[in-house]
Formats: C-alpha cells, sequence, structure tokens
C-alpha cells in the first residue's frame, strides 16, 4: 500500500498521451453520458474513467474511442480498485495503460486503444485472482502464480479465480430483506465481479438456483449499456462490459496468452515504472508462456455431474488420506513449531519419520525452502504447507459428504462441534446459513472422529493466538495469525485429487468438484445410484422404511402440507394488525418459520430430482443419450420442441452463429421444464418413469397401478387407500418398457437386450415342455414390447 500522496505525484510527473482523449472521476454506468468529461488541459489522471482514442474516427467507423474504468469492483465484500488500500494497483493499472498507449511496454511503439481496452480489463481479473489467493502485491506472487491462474481460468472462465460460490454465500447470508434476490450490478460488485460474468455463467446460474429458487438474474440489463467495446472482441471472453447477443461461459483457452501477457508487461515495467510494486522474479522462468498456453488450451470434457462411483472415489481417497496421514503430519507439523531457524533445511525428528506411510510421501517440517532456494524438492518429497492443504481438502470432502452441508457450514466447523452420546450416536454441530442461521446437529459416521480431532489438534496454537474456534484456520506462525495456510476448498480440493493419482470422471480432464457437489449426497444417490439397485441401504439414510414413503412424503404430502399452511397463513394475515391477537401473532411467527423449514427441506430432495432430469435432457440434445419407450419418445420430442425455441431465441439476439451460445437459454428452459414435470428412477429396474402423481389420468393409465388393481378384490373397496402415484413395486423392465410412461436410456436398454438374453436361455433350458413353452412366450411378449418401444430417440443434430 502506498500514501494517496504518493499515488497522485506519481501521476503529476507523468504526460497525458494524445490517445486519453478525456477523463471523469468516476466511471458511468449505462449508456456513456456526452457531459462532464475534462478535455484537453482539464484532463486529470487521477480520475478513475479514461475515454481513450488511437484510430482515426474518418477512417474507422466503430469502436474508435473506448472506456477504460480504474475503479471496478475487484474483491469481496463490494471493495473497488477505487479503495485507498488499493493505491499501488490502481496506479500499476494507470502506468501500464499510459504505456501501452505511448511507447508500449516492449518498446516498439503504442498499442491501439481497442486492445488497450480489453488488456484492462484483463488486468482486472488477473488483479482479482492475485486478491483472492491473499497476495497483497504482486511483487508477493509466487513462481507456479502464472500456471496456476492459467489452469483455473481455462477450466472455468474468469469466475472460476474467484471463490465466487463462497462469496455468494456469505452475501446471501449477510441478506435481512425477504423481497426476491436481485442479480444486478449492485450485487456483482458486491460479490466482487462484473454482471457480466455472471451473465455469461451457466454454471454461476446453477449455484445461485441453488443458494436461491426465487434469484433470477436478468441479462437484459446489460442492455442498458451503450458500451462501444461490444464488438470489438466478439468471441473475447474479456469483454465484460459488452451487450452480450446471449449468455455463455465461454472457457478462455481462446485468449489464454493475452491473459498470461499481462504478467509479463508487469514484470517488464518493473525494471523501470514499477518501484512501487517491483517483481523481482520472471513470472515465467519455470515455465515459459507458450508452454502453458500449450498445455491448458487443449479442450478438455465439461460436465458437473458427479455420480455415485466418481463421488465414492473422492471420498474414499479422502478417508485413506486422513487414515494414513494425519498423524505423520501432526507430528511433522509440532517439528515445524518447535524449530528455531525458520529459514533453514528441514530435520525431521526420528519419531516422525517412524510415522511416514510406507511407501507414501515424505514431508519437510517448513514452509518453504527460503528465500533465493530454487533447488528441487526430492522424489516423492512435499513440504508442510502443501501437506496441510492436502489435510484440509480431504477432512473438507469427508464432512461436506456426510453432513451434507454447504460450503459455508463446512468451512465454519468450530472446536468441539463433535459429539458422542451413550449410545454411540455421532453428531456433528455445524453451521446452516440458509434456514436456522444457527448451529445445528447432524448425526454422521464414526469416521469423522478422526477428522474433527486431526483438525483440532492442528489448529489448537492458531485458536489460541487469534481466539476463535475456527477447525480450518491454521497460521503459518501463531505469533503472526493474520497469514493462514489456505483452506479454498474450490481450489484445494482438486489439487489433492490430483496429488492422490485418482482419476477424473469420464470425459473429463480435471475433478472440478466443490463442496456444493457433495452436499447433496443423498439425493444423488436416490436418483444416480439406484437404478437397478437395491433401496434398502438408502431407507436408513432417508430414516424411512421404504423409499416409496420418501417419493411419497417429498412429492404429494410436503407440497400439499406447504400449500395448506401458506394458505392458512394469507388468511391470518387479511386481518388487520390492529385486530390481532398475541397468540394470533405468535401463530404467524410460528407459520412463517415452520413454512421456511419446510420449503427449505422439500428443496434439498427436489435439487437433485431436477438435476438428473436435466441432465438426462441435456444428453439427448448432445446425443450423449438415448432413450426408448412412449414416455421416453414424448420427453424427446419435448427436448426438440424446447431446443427449437432455445435456437429461435439465439437467432434473434446473438450476432454471431456461436453454437455455445445456445447452451444458456436450453439449460434455462429445460430447469423450467424439470421443475413443472416428472422423470424418476423406477427403484430396482432400469427404467424410468415420466408418469406425473399428480394428474389422475397419469395414475389411470400407468401399467404398475394396473397391475396393483387386478390384485384387489372389488367387492372390497372400504378401507383401500387411493393411490396417489405409480407403485413401483408393481413395476419392473417388463412392465415399465410398455407403459406410456415409461423410458429407456441407454443403462436401461443394455438391461432390456441382457434380460432378452437371458429369458432366451432360461425357455430353452426349461425343465418341461410346458414352462418352455411358457418361457417362450414371455419372452415374445418382452420383445414385442421392446420392439414397439424403439426404435431409439439420440440428439446431436437437434
Amino acid at each position: 500500500m502506498i500514501k494517496l500522496s504518493t499515488y497522485k505525484a506519481r501521476l503529476s510527473a507523468r504526460s497525458i498521451p494524445a490517445a486519453v482523449v478525456a477523463t471523469r472521476p468516476s466511471t458511468p454506468i449505462g449508456k456513456r453520458p456526452k457531459t462532464g468529461w475534462s478535455r484537453g488541459k482539464n484532463r486529470d489522471l487521477t480520475h478513475n474513467c479514461w475515454l481513450i482514442a488511437t484510430a482515426d474516427p474518418s477512417k474507422k467507423r466503430k469502436d474508435v474511442e473506448h472506456l477504460v474504468s480504474f475503479d471496478a469492483a475487484v474483491d469481496f465484500p463490494g471493495i473497488f480498485l477505487s479503495h485507498r488500500s488499493l493505491n499501488a494497483d490502481r496506479l500499476t493499472k494507470k502506468i501500464l495503460v499510459l504505456t501501452s498507449l505511448s511507447i508500449g511496454v516492449r518498446g516498439n511503439g503504442g498499442l491501439d486503444a481497442t486492445y488497450v481496452a480489453q488488456m484492462s480489463r484483463r488486468f482486472d481479473w488477473v488483479l482479482r485472482y492475485r486478491i483472492a489467493e491473499g497476495y497483497g502485491s504482486f511483487a508477493e506472487i509466487p513462481e507456479d502464480f502464472a500456471s496456476d491462474f492459467s489452469k483455473r481460468l481455462t477450466k472455468g472462465g474468469t469466475l472460476a479465480l474467484v471463490p465466487i460460490e463462497e462469496r455468494l454465500d456469505l452475501a446471501l447470508e449477510a441478506r435481512t430483506s425477504s423481497e426476491p434476490l436481485a442479480i444486478n450490478r449492485r450485487f456483482a460488485s458486491q460479490l466482487g465481479v462484473t454482471i457480466a460474468a455472471l451473465a455469461r455463467s451457466p454454471s454461476f446460474q446453477l449455484v445461485l438456483l441453488d443458494a436461491d429458487p426465487s434469484a433470477r438474474l436478468d441479462a437484459s440489463i446489460l442492455e442498458e449499456d451503450e458500451n462501444e467495446d461490444a464488438t470489438s472482441e466478439s468471441s473475447a471472453l474479456e469483454t465484460d462490459d459488452a451487450v452480450p447477443g446471449i449468455s455463455s461461459d465461454t472457457k478462455g483457452r481462446r485468449n489464454l496468452p493475452n491473459y498470461l501477457e499481462i504478467l509479463e508487461y508487469l514484470y517488464r515495467l518493473s525494471e523501470r515504472d514499477l518501484d512501487h510494486d517491483r517483481m523481482e522474479q520472471d513470472p515465467f522462468e519455470s515455465m515459459s508462456m507458450d508452454a502453458i498456453s500449450d498445455r491448458d488450451r487443449k479442450k478438455g470434457g465439461r460436465t458437473d455431474t458427479l455420480l455415485p462411483e466418481d463421488m465414492m472415489r473422492a471420498m474414499t481417497a479422502a478417508a485413506k488420506f486422513v487414515a494414513n496421514y494425519s498423524k505423520y503430519i501432526l507430528a511433522t507439523f509440532h517439528d515445524a513449531r518447535h524449530r528455531v531457524s525458520i529459514g533453514t533445511r528441514a530435520i525431521e525428528t526420528a519419531s516422525t519419520r517412524k510415522l511416514m506411510p510406507e511407501g507414501g510421501f515424505c514431508i519437510w517440517p517448513t514452509w518453504n525452502l527460503g528465500a533465493g532456494r530454487r533447488e528441487l524438492l526430492p522424489t516423492k518429497t512435499i513440504l508442510l504447507d502443501e501437506a496441510i492443504r492436502h489435510l484440509f481438502a480431504a477432512c473438507a470432502i469427508l464432512i461436506a459428504g456426510f453432513a451434507a452441508r454447504r460450503d459455508i457450514g463446512v468451512r465454519s466447523a468450530h472446536f468441539g462441534c463433535l459429539t458422542e452420546d451413550e449410545h454411540g450416536l455421532m453428531t456433528i454441530k455445524i453451521y446452516i446459513g440458509k434456514t436456522d442461521k444457527d448451529r445445528v446437529d447432524i448425526p454422521v459416521p464414526s469416521i469423522l472422529k478422526t477428522v474433527v480431532k486431526t483438525l483440532e489438534e492442528l489448529s489448537a496454537d492458531t485458536r489460541q493466538a487469534t481466539g476463535k474456534e475456527w477447525l480450518f484456520e491454521v497460521a503459518f506462525d501463531p505469533k503472526k495469525p493474520e497469514r493462514l495456510v489456505s483452506s479454498r476448498f474450490h481450489q484445494i480440493i482438486d489439487l489433492f485429487l490430483e496429488f492422490m493419482g485418482v482419476v477424473p470422471p469420464e470425459g473429463r480432464d480435471r475433478w472440478n468438484l466443490s463442496i456444493h457437489m457433495l452436499r447433496r449426497g443423498f439425493g444423488i444417490w436416490y436418483y444416480y445410484g439406484l437404478t437397478g439397485g437395491s433401496p434398502d441401504a438408502l431407507s436408513l439414510m432417508y430414516r424411512h422404511n421404504d423409499p416409496n414413503m420418501t417419493r411419497i412424503y417429498f412429492t404429494m404430502i410436503l407440497p400439499g402440507e406447504i400449500n395448506r399452511l401458506k394458505t392458512e397463513l394469507e388468511v391470518r394475515l387479511r386481518s388487520s394488525v390492529a385486530n390481532r391477537t398475541e397468540e394470533d401473532q405468535s401463530w404467524i411467527d410460528s407459520a412463517y418459520d415452520q413454512l421456511s423449514y419446510m420449503k427449505a427441506h422439500h428443496k434439498a430432495f427436489d435439487e437433485p430430482r431436477c438435476e438428473i432430469f436435466v441432465e438426462k435432457m441435456l444428453g439427448l440434445w448432445r446425443g450423449t443419450e438415448s432413450v426408448i419407450g412412449a414416455g421416453g419418445k414424448a420427453l424427446f420430442n419435448d427436448v426438440q420442441a424446447i431446443a427449437e425455441r432455445a435456437m429461435g431465441r439465439v437467432r434473434i439476439g446473438s450476432r454471431a452463429n456461436d453454437p455455445s451460445a445456445l447452451e444458456t437459454p436450453l439449460l434455462e428452459r429445460l430447469i423450467t421444464y424439470a421443475k413443472s414435470h416428472f422423470l424418476e428412477p423406477v427403484i430396482g429396474t432400469n427404467m424410468w418413469c415420466a408418469a406425473d402423481p399428480h394428474k389422475e389420468e397419469h395414475r389411470a393409465n400407468a401399467e404398475c397401478l394396473k397391475l396393483k388393481a387386478k390384485g384387489k378384490a372389488p367387492w372390497k373397496k372400504d378401507g383401500i387407500p387411493e393411490a396417489l402415484m405409480p407403485d413401483y413395486d408393481f413395476a419392473c423392465n417388463r412392465i415399465c418398457v410398455g407403459c406410456r410412461f415409461g423410458a429407456a436410456f441407454q443403462d436401461g436398454q443394455l438391461a432390456l437386450h441382457s434380460e432378452v438374453e437371458q429369458r432366451r436361455h432360461a425357455a430353452a433350458h426349461a425343465a418341461t415342455p410346458a414352462l418352455q413353452n411358457d418361457g417362450f412366450d414371455l419372452l415374445a411378449q418382452l420383445e414385442a414390447e421392446i420392439a414397439a418401444a424403439g426404435p431409439a430417440q439420440r440428439g446431436g443434430t437437434l
């Protein structure tokens, strides 16, 4: 940080290039105003909005003048580049722009204003990433900064450079208004990013939907800007203030070198102009810019769905790491705490060395190798800070997976959070920010006892130094507890899984695993893990004797209870406040709390239902999934119609024929469709059911309910409850494939063909001619049902 007087003195010493046409104190919102600009001799470099131009307007029709902002939001909560704590970074950016417009950073002449405007926005994202990583200046960044930045950018776009999910949770937790959340420029600034970055990110929209179903991001607010930069680089990721034809989440591979060269420019300028923040080390010394670009611009897979087998692989790796390395890491940590000399080579104690897993990694009890020490570590050796980050990641995976909590809940794990009663039941007291806004007891397995005990011992001296109780806070030096080992789960979890050698899910080059994916573990297992499997284990998870009770409760009973309570609450609220008794007001307050709880309870189950529904429809659209069955064909036709409407929006709104532009409007429509329609796995089979239990016509035509009705005595109608929904106890592959609501996706089709072969073999080897005839009759019936259900419908050319 530099003083404001120093900041102003440095700028006053520089000449104003002719390319800086005008300045104003702050950047305007919306259309660029024609008045309020300082021009000519009144231009002021301390102003935080510059109008730049290098082209001749008589020769260039558009994109002549560009805005360059020096007061953009760059950190959470609502920290702008114009803040006094960022005087040094604001000065760095202004020197970068001034040099680029005059002699050029490389000394080969001034750059085009269009490029400089784009470069200034890329600088903001590099700065956002640096701040999010905890580095106070560019002089502090480590040698692998550029490489890590590139990985984050190419993996998830600009929003991946900051902990956007964590910030969203914190922002929503701090809200006091009950009004629907408005995702606008003000809210984006609070998150430390731009509104365009949010609007272009389908992944953010999914996280937003997860956090607050009532919130909506209206991309039309971007159209209020008359920003001439919109067409200057239509395919670029960084035109954050541009008017997008459609929201999309470009991954950044195409423009990766342009981001990386920001670091090169700053290093070059450090030699002559950046005395206040000089980069002594070449950011590309260990790995060249070209090498990083070649590595990360390769196209990778895409999916955020965490299938059960992948979830279990991640949790297994985490459990093994905690079991094998926790004692070793703790002993190494205590060795490091008792070392006198801070910068010297680590010396392990004999007792600690004995704790190293056989064939495992050696951990040096030191945080770094010291200034100027560039020798490589020995094979299978890591430093203590990396070991602790891996331990943090493993513990977070296990807590999130077993307690099913959000990022903010896991991050808020505290000392004494785990308790065990006299019967051996273990519960973890964990913070729930969305509904209870308090710590709540969650039953968990005993494995978390080791996890919490390890974190408590690891954080002990830091907690003593800070007076706080957080388990995921470990200081490098308890005498300076403000500098902590990174516990940013969105970053360290992937690095941990890579360290453990856990291969990413099929079709993906990285895990991209986050806490919000793990917290839906029970729902994920319900909708993904039970296809063709046994529901017994899940029954225990949901504390129901039968998973069908879970379906009935969440699908029929709970929504009815919510509507009943809403109706009664509305009636009570019609009475004037003056006429309400104390009892009435107490009931209303209680009803609000109960309604909030029931909605949250229902949402926790309904989210993964919609998620798998959307995933199946996206698969049909992309051609990675196929379907047979009357219900499947109807679903396929609906997906076609939805895609056609989405393409109509793209044709109207987008400037270019960009296939990726279709994904966001399609995703929005598919999510809306999933909320009002049904597609559920038929538990115990490989089939899916599209029958809507709320529609009497669907219940009357469901084959499983028809079969169930045949078993009832028609003369005994008293006491027979009405079927609330399709009854999967009377369902099987053969029944469902012939039902007008049945759908068999690729795994279901394989199961059907496997059943055909099994029936053929059983019939051919029947013990008696009668059984053989019956067997072939059933085989012919199944083959006829499958033939009628086909052919398979597949997208890819929709």
